[in-house]
């Protein structure tokens, strides 16, 4: 995990992470990029904020940006 300026954290997965996000992938029928976002947010404990409704499939909640900005 890296900070940058104003609070901006990057979260990146580590090689050993791989086989948890293809395991996503394939369990929720998900592309790689969100199987990546899904792996983040559940590695990390943190909410999914999207419009993409592919992950509506798995075990974690989605919000939409309308349900946190204000």
């Amino acid at each position: 995990m890296e900070i940058i300026d104003s609070g901006i954290q990057i979260i990146r997965l580590s090689p050993e992470n791989m086989p948890t996000l293809t395991k996503n992938a394939e369990k929720f029928s998900l592309d790689f990029d969100d199987a990546y976002q899904y792996t983040v947010a559940d590695k990390y404990d943190l909410e999914l904020l999207s419009f993409d409704r592919d992950f509506d499939r798995t075990e974690r909640e989605r919000k939409e940006p309308s349900q946190v900005i204000k």
